[in-house]
């Protein structure tokens, strides 16, 4: 057996094997309102070393606005409007998107933050400094200050000089945290990878199995169950949440993804991908599914359901049986799922 051919053997044989463990609920969802928010802002950074904005209205605009506030006065025009002819030829400032993320426990007053810098116009960032920028939410109708960044510049990729970041330069004024708890329920949100109709409404079911939880549990679509906090935990839900997500069930979900790395020649395959009555020609060698008689090798193949159909971990473990290269293992299933005999997910990378 090649080399490349055992890999693809031994990844297989892998996810076979994981497929069958325990999960806790926690692994699979999360409790709605435990998620990542952004904090967005625009300012100024000031310093550069001829990199800045020039004569950018916008920039010199914001620059006269900042000026005022700090008690410097801006001359004006005829008009009475502000002028911006003594900002003209300012090279080393520029105006500025800002971001941070507040993690899904949310962030209390007082905490640090990690804050992003990125130029619009300029050319680079380096040696810059944040001047102090309003932060806000992620909703342009909420007009919160959850927080003010400012400080020295840092770029990481002198490829990407236009990108930088503030280490711990955000500090959060308000309080930002999404409630977990309405009317009494919280609801799960799964994650992607196990997101189905048939997956949520599982795990309701096992919910509802435990000790003191009868119909406390009810799937709402493939992405969310709603969850009744009990009589018990009604004044601790935090408690009641803990205990949810560390509560532990058996096998949970149909495991159908296949992933190929053309790359590195590797393929997983789900332990529960089948493929339907097919016929694979390899050098002479005919390797028949589905319940019809094999000619040429006899390979010895796993049935499931009715007996129409195969598990393409079985397929793939024939197929390096017989020393198939990983190249070609790899067609054979890429050629599967176009002819759709492969029932699951395919994904190249």
């Amino acid at each position: 057996m090649s080399r490349s051919s055992f890999f693809c053997l031994l990844i297989c044989s892998f996810a076979v094997a994981s497929a069958f463990a325990d999960h806790k609920i926690g692994d699979l969802c999360r409790i709605k309102g435990q998620e990542e928010n952004a904090l967005h802002g625009m300012g100024l950074v000031v310093g550069l070393k001829g990199t800045g904005d020039g004569d950018s209205k916008q920039t010199m605009k914001a620059l006269a606005r900042y000026m005022e506030l700090m008690g410097q006065r801006v001359g004006t025009d005829a008009k009475g409007q502000m002028s911006l002819d003594d900002l003209k030829g300012v090279k080393n400032v520029a105006l500025v998107f800002v971001s941070a993320t507040v993690p899904p426990g949310g962030a209390q007053q007082g905490d640090l933050l990690d804050c992003t810098i990125s130029t619009m116009t300029s050319k680079s960032l380096a040696g810059g400094r944040l001047l102090l920028t309003e932060m806000k939410g992620p909703r342009s109708d909420d007009i919160t200050v959850y927080g003010l960044a400012k400080g020295q510049i840092s770029v990481d990729d002198d490829a990407s000089p236009q990108s930088g970041r503030i280490s711990q330069g955000l500090q959060v004024e308000t309080r930002f945290q999404n409630e977990f708890v309405k009317n009494g329920k919280l609801v799960l949100v799964m994650n992607k990878d196990h997101a189905s109709f048939q997956n949520t409404n599982y795990l309701a079911d096992r919910i509802n199995t435990q000790p003191d939880l009868y119909k406390a549990a009810r799937a709402i679509d493939q992405v969310k169950i709603e969850v009744t906090i009990p009589p018990l935990y009604q004044d601790n839900p935090a408690q009641f949440a803990g205990l949810l997500l560390d509560t532990r069930i058996a096998r949970f979900q149909s495991d159908t993804k296949v992933i190929i790395s053309e790359r590195k020649k590797a393929v997983i395959v789900g332990a529960d991908v089948e493929i339907g009555p097919v016929a694979v020609m390899h050098k002479n060698r005919l390797i028949q599914t589905g319940g019809a008689e094999t000619t040429g090798e006899f390979v010895p193949f796993d049935m499931v359901g009715d007996g129409t159909k195969t598990k393409l971990t079985a397929l793939v473990d024939a197929l390096n049986a017989l020393k198939v290269p990983a190249e070609d293992v790899i067609d054979i299933i890429k050629l599967l799922k176009h002819k759709q005999a492969l029932f699951g997910e395919l994904i190249i990378e």
